[in-house]
């Protein structure tokens, strides 16, 4: 019912063709260019805290330094999400154990990559950790999230994990391939969305297969789910910031008031909310799923993607310090 233009078959030659080797794009003891930002400007936090209430306010060092724990946070959030997607892709593969074996090939390697990807991000973590000189504080509670994910209807599931996959294109692509950052952080970013690639229409293809067995009623909820899961998920976001302001101070050795702490929460959400979930939800491929899923509903979800950005929205999934 989605009328896509490929198949099973097609995702695995692209993913032979395009696979790619830890060591070769992250070899151990790789060093890290601290002097660059991490992230480009369309996703940094930093925009406009150079003054607050009009007097000087984060310099320019202590503006790059809350770039590189955004971007830290970043890539901590991918490995935080892709705990339950490995495991969601692990479940419709044994359903295929006695089915198609193309089909079976396909979310097997999927698997994998996901797992080569963990692997990816642990190995950055311990460079940054190394290196960095200062622990930042992240999400820790992947799996508790992935239990609670995992709790929705597997429609639902696979509609939140193409918005992450789909959104992940459009970063690399529109915000990272050109950006002046660290390259070997902008190299780990491209061959993670090199596999995305492929992830994102295997997910479309395991939801064109259960949405062709749902009534309109089903396929609604599905996206009522959805954006239960992304209203949730927003509450992690919040929590991440926070973590932000007291990473900064101790990089810093600086302590803040109530205005300062608020405006670089304020900023640090803000970006987060663009980068995951705004960017997913006005994905032009996301937004044509949608409509063909339940075109009632896709209005609502290009309704809420407006107010995203501007609302408090109450965390609906236990979070966890570092």
């Amino acid at each position: 019912m989605l009328d896509l233009t490929y198949d099973y078959e097609s995702c695995v030659k692209a993913s032979e063709r395009i696979s790619w080797k830890v060591d070769d794009v992250l070899p151990v003891n790789a060093k890290l260019d601290f002097t660059r930002p991490f992230l480009p400007d369309q996703l940094a936090g930093t925009r406009g805290l150079a003054t607050l209430g009009g007097a000087p306010f984060l310099d320019d060092h202590a503006r790059l330094r809350l770039n590189q724990i955004g971007g830290n946070a970043y890539l901590n959030l991918f490995g935080f999400v892709e705990e339950y997607i490995l495991a969601t892709m692990m479940k419709h593969a044994q359903a295929e154990v006695f089915g198609d074996p193309m089909n079976l090939r396909a979310l097997l390697r999927f698997t994998d990559e996901e797992l080569k990807h963990q692997a990816l991000f642990n190995r950055y973590r311990d460079a940054f950790e190394r290196d960095f000189q200062h622990r930042c504080g992240v999400l820790k509670n992947a799996v508790e999230v992935a239990g609670v994910i995992m709790s929705h209807s597997p429609a639902a599931v696979l509609l939140i994990t193409l918005h992450i996959e789909l959104m992940t294109q459009q970063h690399y692509v529109e915000c990272v391939k050109d950006a002046p950052m660290d390259p070997l952080f902008q190299s780990l970013l491209k061959h993670h969305w090199l596999e995305e690639s492929q992830h994102a229409r295997i997910d479309a293809l395991e939801l064109d297969k259960i949405a062709r067995t749902l009534s309109s009623e089903k396929r609604d909820l599905a996206v009522d789910e959805y954006l239960g899961i992304l209203d949730a998920f927003d509450g992690l976001l919040a929590e991440q910031a926070k973590l932000d302001i007291e990473s900064l101070s101790t990089v810093l050795g600086r302590t803040f008031n109530e205005a300062e702490a608020d405006a670089i929460r304020a900023s640090q959400l803000a970006a987060y909310r663009k980068t995951f979930i705004w960017y997913g939800m006005t994905n032009p491929t996301f937004v044509s799923t949608t409509k063909k899923l339940s075109p009632s509903k896709a209005v609502t979800v290009a309704e809420r993607a407006l107010k995203f950005a501007s609302s408090e929205r109450p965390s609906q999934i236990p979070t966890a310090r570092a």
